[in-house]
Order: structure tokens, then sequence, then C-alpha cells
């Protein structure tokens, strides 16, 4: 096959973890993170089962690298979506649908890299995401109603990753058809739905009406 031809020859170039993190993410996709094995990942890169171990202390660890690999191809799809964009709200807007086009791509990459145990577990996922989150901040600062502090900023950036995330659990649950097929027009759906979400983040307070 394949994936095992490049596996050793990645191997043979000193670079195992790297050919274990993306068999990994093969598998995961193909079978879930319940169904992923270390002994599978060492058979698709032609090592022995106790190969990985040289480099990853347990499933964890090898899980937690690939969680790691997917954090930097979801930043690096937003970085080049939002290269040409100019206002900060267009570039907040931009991440709900960066995050689609992610989950188009690597879908179940998505699920380890926001598992609750995986990340309490392995600091380099939460320094991962706090880099995000100030690739973001400048951008959230700009937004916000003035007056407005840090804990505005921290809100929008909470509230657009959830509208992020219900639309990529959305997406690959089938929803709006093959995950493939529609990525983009749900990217497009979901971008739209965090301008009009960053929007209101700009308007000044006021008593409510009524």
């Amino acid at each position: 096959m394949a994936p095992t031809r490049r596996g050793r020859a990645t191997y043979h170039h000193g670079d195992l973890p790297a050919a274990l993190v993306r068999a990994t993410l093969e598998i995961i996709d193909e079978v879930g993170v319940r169904g992923f094995s270390v002994a599978e990942a060492a058979r698709r890169t032609c090592v022995s089962p106790g190969a990985p171990y040289r480099h990853f202390a347990d499933r964890d660890a090898l899980l937690a690298a690939a969680a790691l690999e997917v954090s930097r191809r979801l930043r690096a799809i937003y970085l080049e979506t939002v290269a040409e964009v100019g206002s900060a709200q267009e570039r907040l807007a931009t991440v709900a649908g960066s995050f689609v086009r992610a989950a188009a791509r690597y879908r179940g990459g998505l699920d380890i890299l926001f598992a609750p145990g995986l990340r309490a577990a392995h600091p380099e996922l939460q320094e991962s995401s706090r880099e995000f989150v100030a690739l973001l901040l400048p951008s959230a600062f700009e937004v916000i109603a003035p007056g407005e502090g840090a804990e505005a900023a921290v809100a929008l950036l909470d509230a657009l990753n959830a509208l992020a995330r219900g639309y990529v659990a959305q997406l690959l649950e089938g929803k709006f058809g093959d995950p493939e097929e529609v990525a983009e027009d749900v990217a497009t759906c979901a971008t739209r739905a965090a301008r009009v979400l960053v929007a209101g983040y700009g308007l000044p307070s006021g008593p409510a009406d009524g």
C-alpha cells in the first residue's frame, strides 16, 4: 500500500514521530478515537509494535501529538484565509469558516483537539489554544463596544468558538450533506452567522427594552 511505503521511507529518514502522527490521524478519520491503537499506527508505518514507545510514552501521548498537529493545521487554514482581510470584524468572523474547513479536511482530528482529558494532561495543547486566542485578541479589542474591557473581548472569542463548533458538529453529523461536498457552503454560512455575532458585541450597552 502507498501509505506503508511512505511510512517506511519517512522512518528510514529519521522522522518516525511525524509518520506516526500522520498514521494516527488517518486511523482516527476511519474508526474514531475509540478505535485507535498504537499497534495499528506502528503497522502502517512498518515498524515494530514497540517502536512508537521510544518516542511517545503512551497512547495518549501519541494522540496529544496528533492533536497538536491538527492545531497547527487549523491555525494555518485561518492565517491563509485571513491574509487578505482588512477589518477586525471580518478577521474574527473568518474564524468560524476556518473551523468548518478544518473539520471537513481532518474530521476526527478536531475530536482529539478538543478532548478535555487529553488537554488537561498535556499542557502543550493548552498552550496551543492560548497562542490562537492571543492571535485573535487584538481584533476582539478593536471590535468590542467602547468602555468594555478584557472580559468582553474574551466573551466574544468564547461565543465565536461555540458558534464555530456548533457548525462543525452539524457538518460532521451530515446535517448539510456530505461534509466534503458542502464544506465551502457551510463555511460561508458559518462566517455569515459569525459576522452577526461580532457586530452584536460592538453595540453600546444599554437598558433592555420592555
